[in-house]
């Protein structure tokens, strides 16, 4: 298939994907706000009121986090059926396996711009100073991207030979999240600990977007290269096997 032809089917079908979705609700487009305000909400309740977190600006906290580890999260979860869920179209059409899980990637990234797009929106008229430092958003999200893509293509490569992996990757995720820190600040785990909760990627990208969006700090300019390198090492390695065994799905995800 000619780069041009998978490129235009690319945009073609994640557009259409992204209408398919809005047309199933009332509401349409306003999903993509209603959704992350409403979960937000439940965990402001539970954090916030309930448990007492005295975190300053606690919405903007909480806010900066969820968005971006639902970035992640979402993509993952969706990448990981994506083969599966094509496996349809790949016995009729001899296309490029990484066609399926970039669709899902792009469909994602495309509704969590939208989102991070609000959140800035909310940040300019909250308490927290608007700085020179939000330049180095887009460095971070690049460094995102990265880790996002290469967890959900390995997602997708792998899920096909063991389908009830698709359970296991949620709940890694679901425990991924509550390490995050997303809900409180990493100031609650004694100083010797902390090093354990920034093996978790996520966790430190969150640490770094706030530094930037809420406390007029500059990232860990040094920690966000260490996880760009090793995402960019499993997004390769996760290239590699999903054309290695390109040959191979047509076949497994019919079984």
């Amino acid at each position: 298939m000619r780069l041009r032809t998978f490129y235009d089917l690319l945009l073609f079908k994640t557009s259409a994907d992204l209408r398919v979705e809005v047309s199933r609700y009332y509401l349409n487009y306003f999903w993509w706000i209603l959704e992350p305000i409403f979960t937000m909400g439940v965990f402001y309740f539970v954090f916030r009121v309930l448990l007492n977190q005295g975190i300053p600006n606690f919405v903007a906290f909480l806010l900066i986090g969820l968005t971006f580890w639902n970035w992640f999260a979402f993509s993952v979860m969706n990448a990981a059926s994506s083969l599966l869920n094509g496996r349809w179209l790949m016995i009729q059409v001899n296309i490029p396996k990484i066609f399926f899980p970039l669709g899902t990637i792009l469909q994602d990234l495309f509704k969590q711009l939208f989102v991070i797009g609000l959140l800035l929106i909310f940040l300019l008229f909250s308490p927290t100073p608007v700085s020179v430092t939000w330049v180095a958003l887009p460095v971070l999200m690049i460094t995102q991207a990265v880790l996002v893509a290469a967890s959900a293509i390995f997602s997708a490569m792998v899920v096909p030979f063991v389908p009830d992996l698709r359970l296991l990757i949620g709940t890694v995720l679901n425990l991924l999240m509550f390490a995050s820190g997303i809900f409180f600040s990493d100031e609650v785990i004694l100083p010797q600990h902390r090093w354990i909760m920034y093996l978790n990627p996520m966790a430190g990208l969150i640490m770094n977007y706030r530094q930037v969006l809420m406390y007029a700090s500059w990232p860990n300019w040094n920690y966000l290269l260490k996880v760009f390198l090793a995402s960019s090492v499993l997004l390769l390695l996760a290239l590699y096997l999903l054309n290695r065994f390109d040959q191979i799905y047509p076949r497994i995800c019919q079984e």
